[in-house]
Formats: C-alpha cells, sequence, structure tokens
C-alpha cells in the first residue's frame, strides 16, 4: 500500500489561459469537471493506493471523500506544493506524486507503473517510448529525448520515498532552474556527459547515476508504454487530444 500527492497548485499563467480563464490549470473544465478530478478519481479506484492528499486551491473543497482524500493549499511553485503535502503524509510509507494535468490516466496504467518499480531505490520515474504514444495518436507532440535504449518522453508521475524530499527538493529546483542555460547546465553535469548525450550515445544508467549523485538519491527510470502517463496538458492542442479520449 502507498499514498499519493496530487499536484494541483499550478497558476494559468501559460498557453491554456489563451483559452480557459480558470486561474488554476487543475480547475481547468474537462467534459463539465475540473482537470485534477480524472487524477483523483484514477487514484481512488487504484487498490493500492491508501492516503491521498491533494495539493490545490481551495476551490476543491468538498468534491472528494472525505478521509480517503486530504485537501491542502498548493504552494506558489511546484516545490512549494510538494513540501506542504509531505508536510501531512506519513514519512514511512512510499508516495506516488501526480501532477493534475494528466487526465488521461488509468488506474490499470497506475498499477503496472507501481509493479515495475524494483526494490531498493528513493526515486521512481516513468519514460514513455515515443513509439508506444504514436501507436495510440500521431498527433501527440511531445518532448523527445533519444538515449541508447530508445527515444522517450517523461511521465508526470513519481513513485518517491518521503524520507528523502527535504534533502532532495532543493537542489532538484536548482537542476531545473539551470535548464533554461545550457552553458551552466553543461557546466553543472559535465561537458562530457553532455556531448554523449547530444551524440545520443547516453545510457538511462549512465543518467540515473549522474542525477541521482546530483540530488544524493537512488533514482530508477522505469520504462513505460502507457499513454496516459505519457501525455500532459499544457497548451491548448492537448485539451482537444485529450476531449476525443475522455468517456
Amino acid at each position: 500500500m502507498i499514498n499519493a500527492l496530487v499536484l494541483a497548485g499550478s497558476v494559468n499563467s501559460g498557453k491554456l489561459a489563451k483559452v480557459c480563464p480558470e486561474p488554476y490549470e487543475a480547475l481547468i473544465p474537462l467534459k463539465g469537471r475540473p482537470m485534477v478530478d480524472y487524477v483523483v478519481d484514477s487514484l481512488l479506484k487504484t487498490p493500492e493506493v491508501k492516503q491521498i492528499v491533494v495539493a490545490g486551491p481551495k476551490e476543491l473543497s468538498g468534491r472528494y471523500p472525505e478521509g480517503r482524500v486530504v485537501l491542502v493549499d498548493g504552494g506558489e511553485s511546484v516545490v512549494e506544493s510538494v513540501q506542504k503535502g509531505f508536510k501531512v503524509l506519513p514519512r514511512d510509507t512510499k508516495t506516488l506524486v501526480a501532477t493534475s494535468d494528466i487526465p488521461l490516466i488509468t488506474p490499470e496504467e497506475i498499477k503496472t507503473f507501481l509493479f515495475s518499480c524494483p526494490p531498493g531505490y528513493d526515486v521512481y520515474y516513468p519514460v514513455v517510448y515515443k513509439e508506444a504514444i504514436e501507436e495510440r495518436d500521431k498527433s501527440v507532440r511531445r518532448t523527445y529525448v533519444t538515449l541508447k535504449e530508445g527515444t522517450v518522453t517523461g511521465g508526470n508521475l513519481f513513485l518517491v520515498d518521503p524520507r528523502i524530499v527535504e534533502k532532495a527538493i532543493v537542489k532538484a529546483q536548482d537542476l531545473i532552474k539551470l535548464r533554461k542555460s545550457p552553458f551552466k547546465l553543461s557546466l553543472l553535469l559535465g561537458l562530457g556527459f553532455v556531448i554523449k548525450f547530444l551524440a545520443k550515445k547516453l545510457s538511462v544508467k549512465e543518467l540515473e547515476e549522474k542525477v541521482g549523485g546530483l540530488l544524493g538519491i537512488r533514482g530508477k527510470a522505469v520504462f513505460s508504454r502507457s499513454f496516459g502517463i505519457g501525455v500532459d496538458v499544457d497548451k491548448p492542442e492537448d485539451l482537444e487530444l485529450v476531449l476525443k479520449y475522455l468517456p
């Protein structure tokens, strides 16, 4: 049994704001329901998930079963929402962290991911094969990277040991900030590492070791063919896409 944390505090100030006036991305309506509802529903229907914490706006109050789902205020950043969520979660049980913008995720996909995580690591992160996404829908536009094992995209789902969160979260924030400064990022990761990545000769194991070493954790990438894990909503065309598949 595990717990779950849904990050629903992101302000709707990006591309989606052009087509929807809701103040938070999690509240964007999909077929008459807030987008985050679909993520919470799938977690509620996953037998392995015990307690669910939603870090998001007060507008979500009263929407979910009391006792099973707890609502806490979201932070001004993803890092703050993570910190606020973990403050009310037990430290002795692994926690599944999901963003609110993956409404196509299913209980079956969640269960498959959980059972694909081998023991012995602090953080598990799904990487979804490009071919699996395009088998379902070739119109999906994602950011892909090519590694030795194949071309993949990252999923917005993590299985985390709560005991390493405070230690790793600040370092992770610094790494995220540097993603828009290739020169500084290459200095941090090492020029040889970056060259190998650009040459498409980098392996997942090397990536795990490098990032894990920087964050002081044991990380594990979990290969997946999950459409629901690999497709998130961050632009207007994504909204059109998910509406095709939602029941």
